[in-house]
């Protein structure tokens, strides 16, 4: 006999599947950390994660910074006033505002929706942009002593440019170069006044170092998004274990219907619900037909698959979602029934009995027919009163499914009023 597939094999399958797809990310993120090397980037949907929880951190960073770096750009306005005097200012005040309306932009943007979304290119134009004042400014400063103070304050801004604003290295390139050496170009060509000897050490000389330390820096991050995942991939597999275990300790193992602790949950919930509500709460307990001799004769195997057969037919009449079916116990199964009335339930157990012999499970051993049957009592109750309890339903019904075995089995007999006769 071909049983069909229960919900608990789904649902191990699908668990199994679940935990292939944890392991095989594991392995892609620790062959990733041996693997090492040069590359800034990862696989697509890695690369994608990692520019996420980059950025999150980095914003975040960002926000925190803004005030330092006024307090440094402050403290090198006041280091130049005091070098300064006020007849060699020229248009530096003009070049260094720049700088500030800069830092205004930032602190603007800082908590909008342009941040969160493009960080990296955002953040990439406002340095871009100090790059340019930066490397402009000494070309303006006719006072040798004070232009070679301007290239240490490019030194600085490209410092922040590619380690202080958490920018990966391919912007942070394209933010320092990109806003540094166009403006030099424009002044070799057009012959403008550079000091190289200025230039190279500072400015170049920087650049070509941070470029080193940002590198270094964002692997280390990589590394570090890799062994975080590697743990966020461990927790993920045990709460997706526990989650099972805890479904499991609920569920019949064979049938997948809910277990007798899960029946005995949902009958205490239902109970106190009808009893508040004052609403009939139907139980229809079930027993298989002679169902020893059925084992003896076919083997454990094919009562199994019986079992399952069955666990199929009592899933199917558990419409609603307050309605449960659950296996009670060996060949018991059970259904409950939330705000259904005797007729309701007697009519479920009817369909119910009439399902299973349609199936015509031969049994050549039953002594009330050919197939395999159902005996069914069905017992429905209003709680009234505090001192009445949910296993007086369960007593009902236990007690009208055993007239029903002794007045011929294969039959639904109601509790407390006259048998039904089955087929």
């Amino acid at each position: 006999m071909d049983a069909d597939p229960t919900p608990i094999a789904e649902h191990t399958l699908a668990l199994q599947e679940h935990s292939a797809g944890h392991t095989a990310r594991a392995r892609q993120v620790q062959q990733l950390l041996r693997a090492g090397g040069l590359r800034l980037r990862f696989p697509a949907v890695l690369e994608s994660e990692f520019r996420a929880h980059h950025d999150d951190a980095a914003l975040r960073i960002f926000r925190a910074s803004l005030t330092w770096l006024a307090l440094l750009y402050l403290a090198m306005a006041v280091s130049a006033l005091t070098v300064l005097s006020g007849s060699h200012t020229g248009v530096w005040p003009l070049i260094f505002a720049g700088f500030a309306v800069i830092m205004v932009m930032a602190w603007g943007l800082a908590s909008t929706p342009l941040m969160r979304r493009r960080y990296q290119r955002t953040v990439t134009t406002l340095a871009a942009l100090m790059m340019i004042l930066a490397t402009i400014n000494p070309m303006l400063e006719p006072d040798e002593a004070f232009r070679t103070l301007l290239h240490i304050g490019t030194v600085f801004v490209v410092v922040v440019v590619y380690l202080g604003l958490s920018l990966r290295l391919p912007y942070a390139l394209l933010a320092g170069w990109g806003g540094g050496l166009p403006p030099l170009g424009l002044a070799a060509w057009f012959g403008a006044p550079l000091d190289w000897t200025l230039v190279v050490p500072t400015y170049v000389g920087a650049s070509l170092l941070c470029m080193v330390l940002c590198f270094r820096d964002e692997r280390q991050r990589r590394r570090m998004f890799l062994q975080g995942e590697l743990l966020r991939e461990d927790q993920r597999r045990i709460e997706t274990l526990a989650r099972e275990l805890s479904r499991q300790a609920l569920v019949d193992g064979l049938t997948g219907l809910a277990n007798r602790r899960q029946f005995d949950q949902a009958l205490k919930r239902e109970w106190a619900r009808a009893q508040r509500e004052q609403q009939p709460l139907a139980l229809v307990f079930a027993d298989i037909d002679y169902f020893k001799p059925y084992n003896d004769l076919l083997g454990h195997q094919e009562g199994d698959d019986c079992l399952r057969v069955m666990a199929g037919i009592f899933r199917s009449q558990a419409r609603r979602a307050t309605d449960l079916a659950a296996r009670y116990g060996g060949e018991e199964f059970v259904l409950l029934l939330p705000g259904v009335d005797m007729n309701g339930a007697v009519q479920r157990a009817e369909q119910l009995a009439e399902a299973v012999r349609l199936c015509q499970l031969p049994h050549p051993r039953s002594g009330c027919a050919s197939v395999v049957t159902l005996s069914i009592g069905v017992s429905v109750m209003i709680p009234q009163a505090d001192d009445e309890s949910p296993e007086e339903l369960v007593r009902r019904a236990d007690a009208a499914m055993y007239r029903a075995k002794a007045e011929g089995r294969n039959r639904v007999v109601q509790a407390d009023q006259e048998p039904m006769a089955g087929a």
